[in-house]
């Protein structure tokens, strides 16, 4: 019977198309050293680095190869050794399954030899390789022939090649290794390809741990004009004292330990419970991402904060040279078992999107070039994050979208933590709520300058105009604010409009169709009663739909609404039920009581009002088992004549830590929050009814907000 018969090109495919660049395919091969339990792994280029000449060698003193090991499974082309032995004898994880990452080699030079030794054997193997010889599209696989020779130890020993490589390297001799040969280089190396080698080998291996351990070393080896590269490969020393520090670990079921390090604070831990997201989770109720182990170093890019950084630490750098570091090094990679995922990390890498999200709130978010990260995960806790053919990521699916949304909002926690320690202290008998325009305000200016200038009448028609154009200014942005908030309100409530519309109209549409099979061809009279009953299901869901558009009705992009005399309680019951399907979706049982009086305001700025601390409360209630989820909105008139809205939860509550910010405009505890709900509620409530917002005591355990009315109500 016929049978597939591979070209020889196969393992050219192989080699040079599926990994995609020469860092990559150094990478391949230093992966095959740390799964031969190897402690030190040399990369020595020597001649001249250009394209046809030059070569690589690249020795390790793992456990070495047999000939029989050489034959029976270096030579297997996706040989399922490692499937099997997933654990090497040192104990580390193996990182190559798939058998075909030796084939690197053929992306980095034309020939390869191999020697290998076994440790404590006396004898070494060697077989030579022309990739040559597979780029030919005339030759079979099966018609190309190796040669692999067994012979007393000789490259191993005093005056060979392998003792030639260890003793440049400055590196003590093991009794056993591999020694790959790389002659007739497929490209040149410049200096810059060089430079970019020993970043990315600096990032390969995972930072060495708390007592600064480490049981795998890259030593890279350079001609001449090169040495200044050459050596131990390292982390730049200059960036491992940030001033702020996010460690921790996450466990399978979504909670994280984290401990926290600020400038000028000693380390705190801070406990949370992330990723909500139901189709993050298995059957068992753990995330499909699992648990990871994370740690994020931020650094301040502005002038000041360098300059303090570099003189703190004893630096002799200047803000070019500290960013430039800091761009080189940027960004959060992934490490599995020990060895880096590419391209996670890399520089323009940006897989959280951080850039992104930063420009939506740029006071608060970080940049993906303020942090250097590692997230670490395992092959066998992490099963279901699975790396691409090509090396280059990991497969897209709901492991891969769990695994980033809960770093983004392990990210958020870090934030949150440094947004605090920025931002201005105020004092505890400010306004709640207040403060979006605070520093568009002249008034101590504007007093000086009438101080020290008394009798000049011109200088203070000056001041008094720049005062007017500047207050006007301001209520012209809270009124163009006031219409944006408004429609991004509309916006958070367009999926439950469509979904609640889709469905009333779906059942108008099977009533329609249901009476026209009816009425085809039979008596009117025998189906009154049928027909009759079809128009009623009919006209009660245009009823809904009336009141559907009527509830998100005040939120469209008209100019606010002149206030009337309107039901407290019937106006807030109404901003309820636009989000009653979300309330239904997150499990939440939500009550409106309390006194009902009529008062004179405009019914879209009480919803408004509602809508954005429920919606808020919705969202944090997910963290919450279900059955226990509940919101409470209830209005109470004050003893000084005021009318309070409070909307009590029973979610996780506001953490200590960030009572006070969460008014601060911009600031925001959710991962893609932009820090603007709570703040443009106090200044609504502020302006149009002198009232304010405050976060106070809990009856349900967990977030409730007071929304005070002190005129017109």
């Amino acid at each position: 019977m016929p049978t597939l018969r591979p070209r020889a090109r196969l393992l050219h495919t192989i080699g040079t198309e599926l990994i995609s660049s020469e860092t990559v395919a150094v990478v391949e091969l230093v992966k095959n050293a740390y799964d031969a339990d190897a402690e030190y792994v040399v990369l020595c280029f020597s001649g001249e680095l250009r394209e046809g000449r030059g070569e690589l060698a690249v020795l390790d003193d793992g456990s070495g190869m047999t000939a029989e090991t050489v034959t029976g499974i270096w030579l297997e082309i996706a040989t399922p050794h490692r499937v099997g032995a997933r654990t090497t004898a040192r104990g580390r994880r193996v990182l190559g399954e798939k058998g075909i990452g030796r084939f690197a080699a053929a992306r980095l030079a034309d020939s390869m030899t191999l020697i290998s030794r076994p440790r404590g054997e006396p004898n070494e193997v060697e077989i030579g390789v022309d990739w040559r010889q597979f780029r030919d599209p005339d030759v079979y696989l099966d018609q190309v022939e190796l040669d692999v020779t067994e012979r007393a130890a000789d490259d191993f020993n005093d005056g060979g090649r392998v003792a030639a490589v260890w003793d440049r390297a400055a590196l003590p001799r093991g009794s056993g290794g591999t020694l790959l040969l790389l002659a007739g280089l497929t490209r040149s190396w410049e200096e810059a390809d060089l430079v970019a080698l020993r970043r990315d080998l600096s990032r390969l291996i995972a930072p060495r741990d708390a007592d600064g351990n480490q049981d795998f070393e890259i030593v890279l080896d350079l001609p001449q004009e090169f040495e200044a590269l050459a050596g131990p490969i390292e982390p730049p020393t200059e960036l491992m004292n940030p001033p702020y520090r996010l460690t921790g670990s996450v466990a399978a079921d979504g909670t994280a330990e984290l401990e926290i390090t600020l400038p000028g604070r000693s380390p705190y831990w801070h406990q949370a419970q992330l990723d909500r997201n139901e189709q993050h989770r298995s059957a068992d109720g753990g995330l499909v991402s699992g648990p990871f182990a994370i740690d994020l170093r931020v650094y301040d890019r502005d002038r000041d904060a360098i300059s303090q950084l570099t003189a703190e630490g004893g630096l002799n750098l200047s803000t070019k040279q500290f960013r430039d570091l800091l761009d080189q090094r940027a960004g959060v990679s992934v490490y599995r078992d020990g060895f880096r995922v590419l391209p996670f990390g890399e520089r323009g890498d940006d897989w959280l999107t951080l850039d992104s999200r930063r420009v939506n709130n740029p006071a608060m978010r970080l940049s993906n070039s303020q942090i250097i990260g590692t997230v670490s995960i395992s092959a066998d806790e992490n099963p279901d994050l699975r790396d691409q053919t090509n090396r280059e990521g990991l497969l897209q699916g709901p492991a891969y979208d769990s695994l980033r949304d809960v770093v983004t909002e392990i990210i958020a926690e870090l934030e949150s933590a440094r947004f605090e320690q920025r931002r201005p202290k105020r004092g505890p008998d400010e306004l709640r709520g207040r403060g979006l325009f605070d520093q568009i305000d002249i008034t101590d200016v504007a007093d000086a300058v009438r101080k020290s200038h008394p009798n000049d009448r011109a200088l203070a028609a000056v001041v008094a105009n720049a005062e007017r154009r500047i207050s006007a200014g301001v209520e012209h942005v809270r009124e163009v604010l006031a219409r944006y908030q408004r429609l991004a309100t509309l916006g958070r409530l367009v999926d439950e409009v469509v979904h609640d519309g889709q469905s009333s109209v779906g059942r108008i549409r099977r009533v329609t169709r249901d009476a026209d099979r009816m009425l085809a061809g039979a008596d009117a009279c025998e189906l009154r009663d049928e027909a009759t009953g079809l128009v009623s299901t009919v006209d009660r869901q245009a009823d809904y739909l009336a009141q559907l558009f009527k509830r998100i009705a005040p939120f469209g992009g008209r100019r606010r609404g002149r206030p009337k005399k309107v039901s407290v309680l019937e106006t807030i019951s109404l901003a309820a039920d636009v989000l009653a399907s979300r309330a239904a979706k997150v499990g939440a049982d939500v009550t409106v009581s309390g006194v009902d009086e009529i008062v004179t305001l405009d019914p879209a700025e009480l919803q408004e009002v509602v809508i954005n601390l429920l919606d808020n409360s919705l969202y944090w209630l997910q963290q919450v088992p279900k059955g226990s989820r509940h919101v409470d909105l209830k209005v109470e008139r004050l003893e000084d004549g005021a009318l309070a809205l409070v909307i009590d939860d029973s979610g996780p509550g506001v953490p200590h830590e960030i009572r006070e910010s969460i008014f601060e405009p911009y600031f925001s505890s959710k991962p893609d929050g932009g820090g603007l709900g709570l703040a443009i509620v106090g200044e609504r409530v502020a302006d149009a009814y002198g009232g304010a917002l405050h976060l106070v005591d809990s009856r349900l355990g967990g977030a409730a907000f007071r929304v005070t009315f002190r005129r017109r109500v």
